[in-house]
């Protein structure tokens, strides 16, 4: 062969090549001409390995079209590697890495356990095809393109677009395609996909004609008049009456009911195969990118990837909050390039909705975070992914339970101004009914939850019995129980008080007798023996009071001296765990209320806290 004829033919074997690389190779099924009028539209299209990011196919779907997608081919992440590592061979049909996306700002989704499959399109946009090296954002994107750079092979993709997803015609078609190409593993597996739905649809089609054919047969037998009955003896033997024949009817359509309810269930579990199927690709996925970060490591000797300490959450914590704010550190002695924080699989949104990734300089060695994290229902999986400037990388898992407790909050609130026997008080009420008012509309406990003692409901026996009786009934083990008290508190000596200070303290119930503060006042250690009633480990008592005999506090003294109260009592009656005491006053301070604000001080600035005022950080 001439020289020049040999650089021509190596120049056009060179072209095709080339050609092959950019899209033009073989599709998986050869489509007849002119195209049959079941298929709307028909594409063949190529995702060549070392390309990042989505591909626009040029297909436009409108929500609801069926269309049915069959790949071949395989990426090659590790070149010149040992042939025999499971990288060599990453085909389609292991659900990863080649993934779908219809529309601009829908989630990508990656294409699962077969070579050809029919699916819907559930929302309306251009269809884009890629595949992923590492990982990527929830449309598909890549976050480290540079991870493709090495990666060879391509996927071969061929796109049918249905005109309506007639089941039992789409099975027809892939029928003809296997019987001219039995091999074909794409039209194989989308054959199987497209018989298994128009079976069940052709159950459920003949299920619905029998069931609307037994429900007209019932209306029109009660539509009948009934006959004269004849005499016992004239009956016929095979007959039936009109009731008895309904009853038959309606036994028939209740089991076609019962196969239709079946046959929608065996569709849910279809398409539950489907859903954890792409879970198993997320799981290959999440294996390759952790095997590819471990090889990356390797190659670079023994250098250490970042360091990463949270503070806060703790793993497994319980938190009933709708966010939930997680702080730490990352470290690296080379410097950390990026830090990621993920909640549910999902990169951390900041404001702008481009997502949060937490970038400084390769040189700053240390990396402070303190971000708010939304929660749903349920578990919540957060993972923080530090990565240094030689790109390693390493991460931590925890898990948080978001749970919504509000039905499951109890409360006891009290106000007294109204004593008979003692100095009366001006807003103590007032206090008790706002307290009351933003339980019910802003925490939104359902009003059957909340008690309220005013004035003469306040008496010693009725808070015994709200506090000891009806809390202890009530509230179980994970419920939360919030006292309020709003009235005056006193103090009594007692050489055997365990304070240390020799006196006892006391609530004021309405009907308090000063004079015999043991028979007719609530003693703190009783209140300690309540909270040990109560089966809740989270228990919240707050009380706008004290004790320490000052004038014009929300005291009384029955000696004229002020009491030197040690502190000690409050930590004695929060003692139990989970409990929390929120007093008005220290144990020597006083209880004051204002003219100007019709409240107590306390319990005013408890409410503008708990509305909003107290959110320095606004989460």
């Amino acid at each position: 062969m001439k020289k020049d004829h040999l650089l021509t033919l190596l120049g056009y074997l060179l072209i095709c090549a080339f050609l092959m690389m950019l899209g033009c190779a073989n599709p998986n099924l050869q489509m007849p001409e002119p195209l049959p009028p079941l298929v709307k539209e028909y594409k063949h299209v190529r995702i060549l390995g070392g390309v990042p990011g989505m591909k626009k196919t040029g297909i436009h779907l409108e929500s609801g079209t069926a269309y049915s997608i069959l790949v071949t081919g395989r990426i090659d992440f590790w070149p010149g590697g040992d042939p025999n590592f499971e990288w060599h061979n990453v085909k389609p049909e292991l659900g990863w890495p080649f993934m779908i996306r219809i529309g601009h700002n829908h989630k990508m989704s990656p294409f699962i356990g077969n070579n050809g499959l029919t699916l819907f399109a559930w929302e309306t946009g251009d269809l884009y095809m890629g595949y992923r090296s590492g990982q990527t954002n929830v449309y598909g994107e890549p976050l480290r393109p540079d991870y493709y750079a090495d990666d060879r092979g391509s996927f071969s993709v061929d796109i049918i677009v249905w005109e309506k997803p007639d089941w039992a015609q789409i099975a027809d078609f892939f029928s003809e395609m296997a019987r001219q190409d039995p091999e074909n593993k794409p039209v194989a597996d989308a054959l199987k996909d497209a018989k298994e739905y128009a079976r069940l649809a052709r159950a459920y089609n003949q299920m619905n004609q029998e069931i609307a054919a037994t429900k007209k047969q019932i209306s029109e037998l009660k539509k009948e008049t009934e006959p004269e009955p004849l005499p016992q003896d004239d009956q016929p033997a095979e007959g039936l009456s009109k009731e008895h024949k309904i009853a038959r009817l309606q036994a028939r359509l209740a089991k076609l009911l019962e196969s239709q309810a079946q046959l929608q269930e065996m569709k849910k579990e279809l398409e539950e195969e489907r859903k954890k199927a792409s879970l198993l690709a997320e799981e290959l996925g999440e294996k390759e990118r952790r095997e590819q970060e471990l090889l990356t490591q390797l190659a670079k000797g023994a250098k250490n990837p970042p360091v990463i300490m949270i503070a806060s959450p703790r793993d497994g914590s319980t938190i009933e909050a709708g966010s939930v704010r997680i702080s730490g550190v990352a470290e690296d002695e080379l410097g950390i390039e990026k830090l990621e924080i993920y909640i549910n699989s999902r990169l951390l949104e900041d404001k702008t909705g481009r997502g949060l990734q937490v970038k400084q300089k390769a040189q700053t060695r240390r990396i402070e975070f303190n971000e708010p994290i939304p929660l749903q229902p349920g578990e919540n999986q957060i993972r923080v992914r530090a990565v240094d400037a030689d790109g390693l990388a390493s991460e931590k898992n925890l898990v948080v339970k978001h749970i919504e407790m509000r039905k499951n909050i109890w409360a006891v609130v009290v106000g007294i101004n109204d004593y008979p026997h003692t100095r009366r008080l001006k807003y103590a009420v007032n206090d008790a009914r706002a307290f009351y008012r933003h339980l019910l509309d802003v925490i939104q406990i359902p009003p059957e939850n909340v008690t309220l003692l005013l004035n003469q409901d306040a008496r010693l026996s009725k808070l015994r019995s709200s506090l000891g009786t009806h809390l202890k009934r009530k509230a179980g083990k994970e419920d939360m129980v919030i006292i309020y008290f709003a009235g005056h508190g006193a103090t009594e000596k007692d050489v055997l008080s365990p304070d240390g200070d020799g006196l006892e303290k006391y609530l004021l119930p309405y009907d308090v007798d000063p004079e015999d503060l043991y028979a007719s006042a609530l003693p703190m250690r009783e209140i300690s023996h309540i909270f040990y009633r109560i089966q809740s480990q989270r228990i919240i008592f707050i009380a706008d009071s004290c004790y320490s005999g000052a004038s014009g506090g929300r005291t009384i003294s029955l000696s004229g001296v002020r009491a030197n109260i040690s502190d000690a009592f409050l930590d004695r009656i929060a003692g139990g765990k989970g409990t929390v005491i929120m007093t008005a006053s220290s144990a020597n301070e006083v209880s004051a209320e204002d003219e100007k604000l019709q409240h107590g001080v306390f319990t005013f600035y408890l409410l503008e806290g708990l509305s909003g005022a107290a959110d320095a950080d606004k989460d």
